[in-house]
């Protein structure tokens, strides 16, 4: 009987042991897997890489990708590289002078040569270079637009403008209505400000970002782009400093406006609200010179790894996989962006005008891209827009614009 016992407990003993080891390993194993962190600032594509990322991890079970979205994440960027905590993966965009110092510097990892890279349209992936390399990986561009509720514009007989007086005009047309002619999110400055961006871009020439100094109070063409904001600060919705992006988007959805200048990025957002909601999207009539009108754009998605990751393959495989047609394709269906990546198509019929423009070329590149002074000229730049746009004061704003340019053209 004693020896049975014996053989019990043996058994018991060698059973709990095997469990033991079997858990041990299942805690080594998770313990082994690579984890990668992707910082983004885009919240409006924060579901659609979740949804990627889960199929990423599928194929790839030893990688774990975690997604960070943050407010202002291009200044939580900048601030964490400044400390030596930089993610792994992160959102970048060429040209502009953050990029190209992170690139100089060897903040970035090369990516020139990875076999993906050929999978993007070179006439984009090129804004990437740097001395003949390439740190980042260009997977969707964004597009500025007026998107518009087409039940309105029936019901009030308006055409859509080609030009900056029948854009006027269309707004006199609602408000005389009773309407909302435009909204604008004027108490965000990082998204109302893309709309004298919009027209800094169209009436100031990229070249014009290469001079020595700026003399914005005595520009004709300057005055003109604050006047016609002004013009348009008549038409918006009362109580517009009260309102930020989400609000915006929101009261678009339920028609409470009737146009709205946004990107791209904003489409997902509005059909979340009211998705079977009747709208589309027009190129921005900046100009009454309508084969003059340019589409505002640039690259949206753009991935760059950072050089002190611990993971250069297994981030790379995660660039690769989102550059593969079908994934692009996904991307671009859910937010409405026009994809870098060869043979994805634009699905979206409210993309049809802009996409149109865009083919013939007809688009300009950000003009912050181009600043002296990165974020930081970025920052100050929507600051003054948001004063301007309470206070209307040309003046000062034109000031304020000028002595910020000078400031950071001459602390390069």
């Amino acid at each position: 009987m004693k020896s049975l016992f014996r053989l019990i407990c043996l058994i018991i003993v060698i059973v709990l042991t095997a469990c033991d080891g079997h858990q041990l390993d299942s805690v080594t194993v998770e313990k082994e897997k690579v984890q990668l962190e992707f910082l983004s600032p885009k919240f409006e594509t924060e579901r659609v890489f979740n949804e990627l990322i889960q199929e990423f991890e599928q194929q790839h079970p030893s990688i774990e990708i975690n997604q960070l979205v943050v407010p202002g994440g291009m200044t939580v960027l900048k601030t964490r590289i400044a400390r030596g905590d930089s993610p792994d993966i992160f959102i970048t965009y060429p040209i502009e002078q953050d990029y190209l110092i992170r690139a100089e510097k060897g903040y970035l990892l090369d990516l020139t040569q990875e076999d993906f890279i050929q999978n993007i349209d070179p006439n984009i992936q090129n804004r990437y270079l740097v001395n003949g390399k390439m740190y980042g990986a260009a997977l969707t561009q964004n597009a500025v637009g007026v998107i518009y509720n087409k039940d309105q514009f029936n019901e009030y007989h308006l055409s859509i403008p080609k030009t900056w007086d029948e854009f006027i005009a269309v707004m006199e047309k609602l408000k005389a209505a009773g309407k909302t002619p435009l909204l604008m999110p004027n108490k965000d400055g990082n998204k109302t400000s893309v709309f004298n961006l919009n027209l800094v871009a169209n009436e100031i020439n990229n070249n014009y970002w290469k001079q020595d100094s700026f003399s914005l109070s005595k520009d004709q063409a300057w005055r003109e782009i604050s006047e016609k904001t002004v013009k348009t600060l008549s038409y918006v919705q009362p109580n517009s400093f009260q309102d930020d992006y989400f609000a915006v988007n929101r009261r678009f959805a339920n028609g409470e406006g009737t146009m709205y200048v946004m990107g791209t990025w904003a489409l997902s957002e509005i059909e979340k609200y009211n998705p079977p909601f009747h709208y589309g999207i027009f190129p921005f009539p900046a100009t009454n010179q309508p084969e003059q009108n340019k589409v505002l754009g640039g690259v949206d998605i753009g991935l760059a790894i950072s050089s002190d990751t611990k993971h250069p393959k297994e981030a790379k495989e995660f660039l690769a996989f989102l550059t593969k047609k079908e994934v692009a394709q996904r991307l671009s269906d859910y937010e409405g962006s026009i994809s870098t990546v060869k043979g994805v198509r634009v699905n979206k019929e409210q993309l049809k005008l802009l996409n149109q423009k865009i083919l013939e070329g007809k688009t300009v590149n950000w003009p912050n891209h181009y600043w002296s002074g990165g974020t930081a000229a970025e920052s100050d730049f929507r600051k003054y827009s948001s004063q301007f746009y309470y206070d209307k004061d040309i003046d000062t704003f034109l000031i304020n614009l000028e002595n910020m340019f000078n400031h950071y053209k001459h602390s390069k």
